[in-house]
């Protein structure tokens, strides 16, 4: 077993929080102390979820949330809302034409459970000091993006006393970025969007959510290639430390208000920050900017993207490509080589290179 210890300030009564293990999927376990149970998806009904739930002793659901209508994440709730029905059943309000979802759209009907759909700044006390608010799907829904059902999913946030969990959905950049606009404050655990898809966890939401410990729900081995390397990547850089279902199997996490412990079902290596020594415990506030260098010049090896965006000619893309070429090919040996970083040619270089080093 993997246990990690965050420290803060206190507030009796424990929360728990399991991250199941569904495979490819999503199925997110909320106990509260007294006995509030939230299920957050139900994975694609390849793993049967009632077992699951009643071995950890859960006989009924105060809540079912379905992020949104895609089969990894609501294949396996129309059993449970036929064996276990809740006292509501909350979606993102958008529908889809499969029959997975028909079937499930029908088991919320059959079992006569209440209907609701989450909208930004709809919150509920569940115990004293837990509270969930709902900060997406966003109003108006987005269109056009490369998965409108991906982008408007049910964005939750879990707070218990000093402690924060932001659970995503498989929520996008265009969503990231509508939050971040909005003001997203920390939060110190993140249930990274879709599995670890390339498409979510910019360095930008990183930044902006700062978690300390990021959760990932996803099968061995899985066709999509999921978790995604840059988004490791990046993880790592934030300073988060990453579990993932497909090596640590289910994910149990406890928060007692003041701090969060996490157990893990296995005990593989846990993905760690690489920007902090091999501490237990991680700063709330970290900052893992590295100190400037003392000739005054920019490190394009160093630099993070905000300093490599100062830079005459770059912006924010073109730092942006810097820092994925440095993650791919390694550290700059030599200034010359930025020109091979794509948009950056010539005229770029000549106002560029007086002000860097390696």
């Amino acid at each position: 077993m993997i246990a990690l210890l965050l420290s803060a300030l206190g507030l009796a009564g424990t929360l728990q929080v399991d991250v199941l293990d569904v495979g490819q999927g999503d199925a997110i376990l909320i106990r509260t102390p007294a006995d509030r149970n939230i299920l957050i998806d139900g994975g694609t009904g390849g793993v049967e979820l009632e077992p699951l739930l009643r071995g950890l002793g859960v006989s009924s659901l105060a809540m079912i949330i379905a992020t949104h209508p895609h089969a990894d994440h609501i294949g396996g709730l129309d059993e449970i809302i036929t064996s276990m029905p809740p006292k509501v059943f909350v979606d993102n309000g958008q529908t889809h034409s499969t029959a997975t979802y028909r079937t499930l759209m029908e088991a919320v009907e059959s079992q006569d459970v209440q209907y609701a759909t989450a909208t930004n700044g709809w919150s509920k006390e569940l115990d004293d000091g837990i509270v969930i608010e709902f900060l997406g799907p966003p109003s108006p829904n987005i269109t056009g993006s490369r998965s409108d059902l991906n982008s408007n999913s049910v964005i939750a946030r879990l707070t218990h006393g000093d402690q924060c969990f932001l659970f995503t959905g498989d929520a996008e950049e265009p969503t990231e970025s509508i939050l971040r606009q909005r003001g997203i404050e920390p939060c110190n655990v993140l249930k990274v969007a879709h599995h670890g898809s390339a498409h979510s966890t910019t360095r930008e939401w990183l930044r902006a959510v700062q978690p300390e410990i990021a959760l990932i729900s996803c099968g061995a081995s899985n066709r999509y290639g999921h978790p995604a390397e840059e988004t490791l990547d990046r993880l790592a850089s934030s300073g988060a430390l990453t579990y993932r279902t497909d090596l640590h199997g289910t994910i149990h996490l406890e928060s007692d208000g003041s701090s969060v412990t996490v157990t893990t079902e296995t005990n593989a290596t846990v993905e760690a920050p690489r920007t902090i020594l091999s501490d237990a415990v991680v700063p709330r506030h970290y900052d893992p900017s590295p100190a400037p260098d003392p000739s005054g010049l920019i490190n394009l090896n160093k630099a993070s993207e905000s300093e490599l965006d100062t830079l005459p000619g770059i912006g924010p893309s073109k730092a942006s490509a810097i820092i994925e070429y440095r993650m791919k090919y390694g550290a700059f040996t030599d200034i010359e080589q930025l020109d091979n970083v794509p948009g950056i040619g010539p005229a770029t270089m000549s106002k560029v290179r007086p002000l860097v080093t390696i």
